[in-house]
């Protein structure tokens, strides 16, 4: 099996090379991985107190951060190495500081894996939710690493669990600590023989708590939405824009932070409200304080303008791109609105059921859902409670996987 695991690695690798061509998140990540060794021969001594972080993606970054940093401020002598498999967590990950070595994950074939095991010689591997890599496992145990899946989720659909995956859940079972989100995981994982099983939950309620702590003012925000209720849309792509266009269309201030920035995209917002819309770039004028909406065409500062809005849209659930982040407005205790598609997002099923999360399928749904919390001060107070208490009843749980990592490098 291992013999067709590599086989595939190889050809999966091979056919994505033409869609670099057209799509410039493959073609850097392409690249990067092409520097990844180059870097690490660089900045990482093998022989150092190195601990190695893999995430997939910017999601997966927020999980670490909180992580990173506390490890950073207990010990003087450790070097953290994080690796990345998407463009969306490396490109917004160049100025973090905490981590002393950040690239790219090499492609998981067992060359590839066997010298960047020898190259970190990682005393700790910790995989970020479910982004976990065979021939990484392989060497990583040979190596004598202590393995650790933080963050994670199982359910019995997935393919570790199925008659075909029985290679995978071998694999699995090198890891040597699982700190996942939910029981649900914790007994699919007991009742498949896995051991050191603990519930942790997830680091992201630790980083927006902290983002709320920052109180971070944006003076050219505040001057546009000029002291009036504002309606901001996060992370939104095409098919979300389509749910929303009717309160974006209306007399209310808006905030609309694309997914993606490129210059098309912003380009067709830019067309579709016309007069009424500009950038955050653009914003000089008098004129442009007084339109209506305000495109976000930067990134990095999505998370703070959360506080200005009285009602918050997190985007990519009117598709298949993922929901995106909802505890980053959640936890300014703000009714947050989402799409249909949000299955396997514990805190978005959480909410929802609680009522702090209102989950709308088309454009109707939405303005109606939207005017009655707009018309209802008492009922944004009370969703955005159930909000903010959810998140702060979840950063207690984070603390169990911080103080045993810390236990275990101190006898490193």
């Amino acid at each position: 099996m291992k013999l067709i695991y590599d086989f595939f690695i190889i050809v999966a690798y091979i056919i994505c090379q033409p869609l670099r061509l057209i799509s410039t998140k493959v073609n850097l990540s392409y690249k990067g991985r092409g520097r990844s060794f180059e870097i690490l021969e660089k900045e990482v001594n093998p022989n150092e107190k190195n601990i190695w972080f893999h995430v997939s993606s910017l999601g997966e970054f927020e999980i670490a951060k909180p992580m990173i940093e506390s490890l950073k401020k207990r010990f003087d002598n450790l070097k953290i190495i994080v690796t990345f498999f998407s463009p969306s967590g490396y490109e917004n990950s160049k100025k973090y500081g905490y981590a002393d070595s950040k690239v790219y994950l090499p492609l998981d074939s067992s060359y590839n894996a066997k010298r960047f095991v020898r190259t970190v010689n990682p005393k700790i591997a910790i995989f970020i939710k479910n982004d976990i890599w065979s021939n990484y496992l392989n060497y990583l145990k040979e190596n004598g690493t202590m393995i650790y899946s933080v963050s994670s989720r199982f359910n019995k659909s997935q393919f570790y669990f199925k008659f075909y995956g029985y290679w995978f859940l071998n694999q699995l079972k090198k890891i040597d600590f699982f700190y996942v989100q939910d029981n649900n995981s914790k007994n699919i994982l007991e009742k498949n023989s896995f051991k050191n099983i603990h519930i942790s939950g997830d680091s992201r309620y630790t980083s927006v708590l902290d983002t709320l702590n920052k109180n971070k003012p944006i003076d050219k925000v505040e001057k546009f939405i000029n002291g009036q209720k504002c309606f901001i849309a996060g992370s939104i792509w095409d098919n979300d824009i389509k749910l929303i266009d009717k309160v974006l269309k209306s007399n209310i201030k808006s905030i609309i932070a694309p997914h993606d920035t490129s210059v098309d995209f912003i380009t067709s917002l830019n067309k579709e409200y016309g007069d009424n819309c500009i950038t955050l770039s653009n914003l000089k004028n008098e004129n442009d304080f007084k339109k209506n909406i305000l495109i976000i065409d930067s990134i990095g500062i999505l998370k703070y303008l959360y506080r200005y809005a009285h009602i918050v849209y997190i985007g990519g659930g009117m598709g298949y791109n993922g929901l995106h982040n909802i505890l980053e407005p959640a936890v300014f205790s703000i009714p947050v609105l989402i799409g249909k598609n949000f299955k396997g997002f514990a805190e978005a099923e959480d909410l929802t059921s609680l009522g702090g999360v209102f989950s709308l399928n088309n454009p109707d749904e939405f303005y109606k859902c939207f005017n009655m919390l707009d018309d209802s001060e008492e009922l944004r107070n009370k969703s955005g409670e159930i909000n903010s208490s959810y998140i702060q009843k979840n950063v207690q749980k984070n603390k169990v996987f911080i103080d045993s990592l810390v236990e275990k490098i101190e006898y490193l």
